[in-house]
């Protein structure tokens, strides 16, 4: 069945029902390419809890959809990635595969190293990968898109961590001298540091684990960024279904 994103916003459950919804031009390029025929049944996702379903119509040459049901789902229990992202296009698979691994939240950290980098990720290019989390969802089947952060400082980010660290969470740093990360989970906050493709710089490490980020080994072996991301995500992801069903 195909899956179409519809504005966020849409109101539940019993006022969506038979509510017409525009689709954006993703959208008509998506049912396009998926060759969708007029009154087949949807899928519906808005990245912000909204699972429902509906019927595809074309309406002035441009397709819509009648909404026939649909519900809010709470949120997800919340998974932090923070990347020092180097090569942009690496970074987008974070994005993608993050999302569908149950990441939250992901965060582009500006390191010493991931900043040199020519072609990291910039402002720019922000609207492209929140873009690749909404559309994440929609081979997944989850009802939250990630958020994706603008580029942030670590020096930025260790202080904004140091007032929300006042909160329940774990709080670690992808690190070979960690322990590994926990057999279950429950749905305890967790935030993930990885470092960008050479590492983190010494001082920037010692800020981290001076700001209480432990270290969490995710691999007996050196892992690019964007690998280190994906294991802390489905490590992460494991335990809490262990922890869930026990």
């Amino acid at each position: 069945m195909i899956t179409v994103l519809v504005p966020p916003g849409v109101t539940t459950p019993g006022g969506a029902a038979g509510r017409r919804e525009r689709l954006d031009d993703g959208e008509q390029h998506h049912l396009r390419v998926r060759r969708a025929h007029e009154g087949e049944r949807v899928a519906l996702r808005d990245g912000a809890g909204l699972v429902g379903m509906g019927r595809i119509a074309i309406v002035d040459k441009a397709w819509e959809v009648e909404i026939e049901s649909a519900e809010r789902r709470a949120r997800p229990a919340a998974l932090t990635l923070a990347v020092g992202a180097g090569d942009r296009e690496r970074f987008g698979w974070v994005v993608e595969k993050g999302a569908e691994l149950g990441a939250t939240r992901i965060i582009p950290l500006v390191t010493a190293r991931a900043g040199a980098v020519a072609t990291r990720m910039r402002d720019n290019h922000l609207e492209k990968f929140r873009r690749q989390a909404l559309e994440a969802i929609k081979q997944c089947g989850a009802a939250w898109a990630a958020e994706v952060d603008e580029p942030t400082a670590l020096a930025a980010f260790i202080e904004r961590s140091e007032i929300e660290g006042k909160e329940p969470g774990l709080r670690w740093l992808a690190d070979a001298t960690g322990n590994a990360p926990p057999a279950t989970l429950d749905g305890v906050a967790v935030t993930i540091v990885i470092g960008p493709e050479g590492g983190l710089e010494d001082q920037e490490r010692a800020a981290l684990l001076g700001a209480g980020f432990r270290p969490l080994a995710l691999a007996a072996h050196t892992l690019r960024f964007e690998t280190a991301a994906l294991a802390a995500a489905a490590a992460i992801s494991a335990a809490r279904l262990r922890g869930n069903h026990g």
